[in-house]
């Protein structure tokens, strides 16, 4: 073989291989020196799955009627202010960073005249965001000089038996869910794709792909948080660096493991033990503190009860796009149709002339890069932390078994139910229940076709 050619063949290797290194060098610059200063957001806790809220209503006390352009300031110490203004409906959205104890204080400077005043004791008032909640109510009755004061609420920010009477209906507690669980379903299906890809490829269950998604929502929040760049420049940015991590990782990892004919329980193992090696780097860089990407948590879109930010929409219509051209690139190209073929038969298409080893390196590099901007999506959808992509992991599998193993369109279908549920489970139980809603459904439907909703059943024995 001429020296030219074999510069030819390395050349892009040794590309990719270069850029993982400098992320990785970007994440030993930015985050290495004081993990403590990564991040000026509350206390941590746990990864929500949908976008975080405290909704404002404020009525009068006489005819609950609602009360319009009234300013309404929420904030959590120095890390978070955002002020507001009621409208038509009497009601405001405002987006906050994460789980935590917000102070929401009502201007009555700015309350119509004749529409009331805010009993005493009740403004300011807390109000507790807790992990996996979506529009917590904080509600305000006005009531008119001398009238009955009504009983301060739960410090949670619920109703009392004074607030706004009947709560909303079924209806509007289910449709921003559902919108919601569909714009979390997409975010999951760029992730489980690239898990699908790969067992289809390599019959590996690649434990430390939620590290993946980490390391893309780590990437963007450099970039944009810590650099200051736009964030289309964050998302193109963990795209990339995503797809060289997925490379580097096949290259110094994976394949020599493959050469060395490693059986898979070994390999799942070693994909344990690395999933805990870069989760445990990522809280010594950054720390265990919640990252938040600017964005602006204003509603840019509001249809009835469903209330959207500019960044759901951004994320949803970049996930459509995306899950689109994977298509794409699977029915109607070369490298697709190879990619299919080994996930079919690899024995049957390494006797066909397909070059095996390119496939698996361009699913790695293809799974690394969904990933990647999975994470900076999510990361943007609510806040981030070192745990992130294993917080949503178990939900990944999930949705990759629902879908059937090894098929890219079944994970983005078992995306799609495993979000909705997961999110319209919190209208009938505890947020913290969500993730066993989710799981009872993937059983449910096992029992029933046990190779999943597009996979294809196989002969045992």
């Amino acid at each position: 073989m001429r020296p030219d050619t074999i510069r030819r063949r390395t050349g892009p290797a040794a590309f990719l291989t270069l850029i993982a290194t400098a992320a990785f060098a970007l994440l030993l610059v930015f985050a290495g020196g004081s993990p403590a200063n990564a991040s000026s957001s509350p206390s941590p806790s746990p990864s929500s799955s949908t976008a975080q809220s405290i909704q404002i209503w404020i009525r009068k006390a006489a005819d609950r009627s609602n009360v319009a352009g009234v300013t309404v300031t929420v904030s959590m110490g120095s890390s978070f202010t955002q002020t507001v203004t009621s409208g038509e409906d009497g009601k405001a959205l405002v987006g906050v960073p994460g789980s935590g104890t917000y102070t929401v204080d009502l201007d009555q400077s700015t309350v119509p005249e004749g529409a009331g005043t805010i009993p005493a004791g009740l403004n300011p008032r807390k109000v507790i965001v807790s992990a996996g909640n979506q529009g917590v109510p904080a509600y305000y009755i006005l009531v008119a000089a001398g009238g009955a004061t009504p009983t301060p609420g739960a410090s949670s920010g619920t109703s009392s038996a004074a607030d706004p009477g009947p709560g909303p209906s079924l209806v509007e507690l289910i449709l921003p869910r559902l919108v919601t669980g569909a714009i979390f379903g997409l975010l999951l299906a760029l992730a489980s794709i690239g898990v699908s890809l790969i067992y289809g490829t390599t019959g590996l269950n690649n434990f430390a792909h939620g590290e993946l998604v980490t390391f893309g929502a780590l990437m963007g929040y450099i970039v944009s948080a810590v650099l200051g760049l736009p964030g289309f420049v964050a998302i193109i940015a963990a795209t990339l660096l995503g797809g060289a991590f997925g490379f580097a990782q096949d290259l110094g990892l994976w394949r020599p493991l493959r050469r060395r004919g490693v059986a898979l329980v070994p390999l799942m193992i070693v994909s344990i033990g690395l999933s805990l090696a870069l989760r445990y780097l990522f809280q010594f860089l950054f720390g265990a503190d919640q990252l938040v990407l600017p964005a602006d948590n204003r509603a840019a879109l509001v249809l009835g009860p469903v209330r959207l930010r500019s960044t759901d929409i951004i994320s949803a219509i970049i996930c459509i796009v995306l899950l689109l051209l994977v298509a794409f690139v699977l029915l109607r190209t070369r490298i697709g149709k190879a990619t299919r073929a080994v996930s079919d038969n690899r024995s049957l298409a390494a006797a066909s002339g397909i070059d095996v080893e390119r496939v698996i390196r361009t699913v790695w590099v293809g799974a690394g890069a969904l990933a990647g901007l999975a994470g900076v999506l999510i990361g943007y959808y609510q806040s981030l932390r070192w745990d992130t992509g294993a917080s949503i992991l178990l939900l990944i599998f999930a949705a990759v078994t629902l879908g059937g193993f090894g098929t890219a369109f079944g994970a983005l279908i078992g995306s799609l139910v495993i979000g909705v549920i997961t999110d319209v489970s919190t209208v009938f139980i505890p947020n913290n229940l969500k993730y066993v809603a989710a799981l009872v459904v993937l059983i449910l439907i096992l029992l029933v076709r046990p190779q999943g909703i597009l996979g294809k059943a196989s002969r045992i024995g």
